[in-house]
């Protein structure tokens, strides 16, 4: 039953409301516009809501997060954790600054991969806007306050893109003279990532973390499936993005 009123409820709030409405609207131009007009807002309604749906986001997701699998031994000599997200003149306990809950999966990762074994980690991000905060910096002092060394962090705090991050990563990993990196960042990202690090001879192992899907959905979930959400417009937003990214 409580799936049943989640469902409802979706409708009333977008973008299951617009969803709601251009149903309407389509109803209305059949009856007494034109049919083909109504045809077309129809088409445009279940269009909005197939967008919206996890049926149809996670399956897109997942052929993302699929392609690597979490390694079952750190096989490697230092951790390589690209950042995804800060935002900038907002408090927080730490200091002004705050990461982004992509960026912050990331470095509980790494900080948990630390203590399982400690090796160095390369923390590669910069201040991609104006208005957002510098993500390698930040993650550094998060780092630091879950009790990773300074010793241990170096830092790469200019890179703005992927494409960067595994430049100036490489450039980093020749001057220390580390050669076996595991790549830490999230799952969606992952094969991005690994793609501009090889094109630079960098052959890494992906530890994929900040999972956006489960592995598999329990059949009292299928409500749960057709309910329209705005995070899984997100989510087809995000892989898109990625898919596009892998194209340069």
């Amino acid at each position: 039953m409580i799936y049943v009123i989640k469902f409802v409820y979706a409708f009333l709030l977008p973008p299951g409301l617009f969803v709601a409405l251009l149903l309407l609207a389509a109803g209305w131009l059949y009856l007494k516009v034109n049919r083909k007009a109504g045809w077309t807002m129809l088409a445009a309604a279940l269009l909005l809501y197939a967008a919206s749906i996890q049926l149809v986001s996670d399956p897109i997701v997942r052929s993302l997060e699929n392609r690597y699998t979490v390694p079952d031994r750190l096989d490697g000599d230092v951790y390589v954790m690209l950042t995804g997200g800060a935002l900038g003149g907002v408090a927080s306990p730490a200091g002004e600054g705050q990461l982004s809950g992509s960026t912050l999966q990331r470095v509980v990762s790494a900080a948990e991969l630390y203590k399982q074994k400690p090796m160095p980690i390369l923390v590669s991000g910069g201040q991609v806007n104006e208005n957002t905060g510098n993500e390698g910096q930040l993650s550094k002092r998060t780092l630091l306050r879950l009790g990773v060394p300074e010793q241990d962090i170096l830092l790469d705090d200019k890179s703005r893109t992927t494409r960067e991050n595994a430049q100036n990563s490489k450039e980093l990993l020749t001057k220390t003279g580390l050669s076996r990196p595991i790549l830490i960042t999230s799952a969606f990202h992952m094969a991005r990532s690994v793609k501009h690090f090889e094109a630079r001879q960098v052959i890494v192992t992906p530890y994929p973390v900040d999972f956006r899907t489960s592995p598999g959905t329990l059949p009292r979930t299928y409500m749960q499936l057709l309910t329209p959400k705005s995070s899984s417009m997100d989510d087809i937003a995000v892989a898109l993005k990625e898919y596009l990214g892998m194209l340069q």
